[in-house]
């Protein structure tokens, strides 16, 4: 499959079968690429993620629908009173289960985690802070999943204009990580050879 990042916590997924835009964004300081798509997907309805006017989907999804399945948590730490709802998403495509996280705001807890062990091989995580969970809970939180590939999302970038913190925090954590581009393939066959925390730097 195909996997290009396009900014934010908005990523195009290729695959044999299907393709998807998750969390399509505007007015968070520069411009979505415009792509063309079978779904797009968003976790909630807040303006950078919810764009479905900057890419061209044949369908749009905000609940679990045909091979996308919604996982309902907060996006605060006082169950929704702050800032409302967020559903993460999981799917299958050529042979790998991805999951996205959206805008979990859920502090970090072994129970709290446990509704996102889905046998995730690749994991899309905020780490930005402010209105999600920050670097060191988000680390916590991928630790305790234990998908095959962790790539981080939802942080300052140099264009952003968006309140939240850089992904240093995070990867503090992983020493290891590796860095690939904004575009790459991704297969059942060479997941292997990708770092446990993959940064995509935008």
């Amino acid at each position: 499959m195909l996997i290009e990042y396009l900014g934010h916590s908005c990523f195009f997924v290729k695959g044999a079968s299907f393709s998807v835009v998750i969390d399509p964004f505007g007015g968070i300081g520069y411009g979505l690429k415009r792509v063309d798509c079978d779904y797009a997907i968003s976790s909630h309805g807040h303006f950078d993620h919810n764009n479905f006017s900057g890419v061209n989907a044949k369908k749009t999804i905000v609940s679990s629908f045909g091979p996308f399945t919604a996982v309902p948590c907060f996006h605060d730490d006082a169950n929704g009173l702050k800032r409302g709802k967020n559903n993460a998403f999981f799917f299958d495509a050529d042979g790998l289960r991805l999951l996205h996280l959206g805008d979990l705001g859920e502090p970090f807890s072994v129970r709290n985690a446990e509704k996102f062990k889905v046998g995730a091989d690749v994991l899309f995580l905020p780490v930005g802070g402010n209105y999600t969970i920050d670097g060191k809970a988000a680390a916590a939180y991928a630790k305790e999943i234990g998908a095959r590939v962790t790539v981080p999302m939802h942080y300052k970038t140099e264009n952003s204009v968006i309140d939240i913190s850089g992904p240093e925090e995070f990867l503090g954590y992983f020493p290891g990580y590796k860095t690939v581009k904004k575009s790459f393939e991704l297969t059942a066959e060479n997941l292997n050879g990708f770092s446990p925390v993959t940064f995509i730097e935008f």
